[in-house]
């Protein structure tokens, strides 16, 4: 199964890619496809959330907070360094170093999602709906990259150097799968707890509309993608065999 998982992310990075090729600077389709996969993350964080905190009460809420915690710092980090570095560049090359280091920070984050797949992959109770968030969110992180990638390097270049986001959740996976085989194999519900609070960020990222500028507020667009994709999750939600029965003692 986790061969079948980093197929796939492999493919999302691929679609990102695309989508900030074709669609350029075009907000609408952007705004939609940030809202409609930051609202189908949030649903299968809800539907994983539900069954977790029956079983493990308020600790399932702490270890949810630090993933989410985690990204955050690591975004910021790549952030704070990408300023620090560039303070005295030109223009051009500030923007350069820029994308450079947020890639950097992102193929980081895609080591993660490579364990968070491992994880998936190892839990037979939510590891479905784990790996289904995952796996969506890389699309629009993708796109986020390839975007100012694209503006600098052009279309010819954009792919080849998202090569590290395909790269990085190999790595994760075989790292990820050694670890779960050993030490962390009894901690493996946390673990999925903790990977989806990780993608929380990306909630909040698609749904102000991603890549494209905005003056503080949420966008008609993405609002409207945001409820579609929550609503088209939830949905969903039976079709998931066995999901909506465990723990219903």
């Amino acid at each position: 199964m986790l061969i079948i998982y980093l197929s796939i992310a492999t493919l999302t990075v691929l679609v990102g890619g695309g989508i900030a090729l074709i669609f350029k600077a075009r907000e609408w389709e952007f705004r939609s496809v940030f809202g409609l996969t930051a609202g189908a993350v949030l649903g299968f964080v809800l539907m994983l959330m539900v069954h977790q905190i029956n079983e493990h009460r308020y600790w399932t809420i702490v270890v949810l907070w630090s993933g989410f915690l985690f990204i955050w710092l690591l975004d910021k980090s790549t952030y704070w360094l990408g300023k620090q570095l560039t303070n005295e560049e030109k223009d051009k090359q500030k923007t350069n170093w820029r994308v450079n280091i947020t890639l950097i920070g992102l193929s980081i984050h895609s080591i993660g999602d490579g364990f968070n797949l491992s994880v998936a992959s190892e839990d037979k109770e939510f590891g479905l709906v784990l790996a289904l968030a995952i796996l969506i969110h890389r699309l629009p992180v993708a796109t986020v990259i390839a975007t100012p990638i694209r503006n600098i390097y052009g279309g010819t270049q954009t792919l080849f150097r998202l090569t590290p986001l395909i790269i990085a959740p190999f790595i994760g996976a075989y790292v990820g799968k050694q670890l779960l085989e050993g030490i962390l194999h009894g901690l493996i519900e946390y673990i999925t707890v903790f990977a989806a609070g990780t993608l929380l960020h990306v909630v909040m990222d698609g749904i102000q509309g991603g890549t494209v500028k905005t003056d503080g507020k949420i966008h008609y667009t993405a609002k409207l993608a945001f409820v579609i994709g929550l609503i088209i999750t939830l949905c969903a939600y039976i079709f998931i065999p066995g999901i909506e029965h465990d723990h219903a003692h």
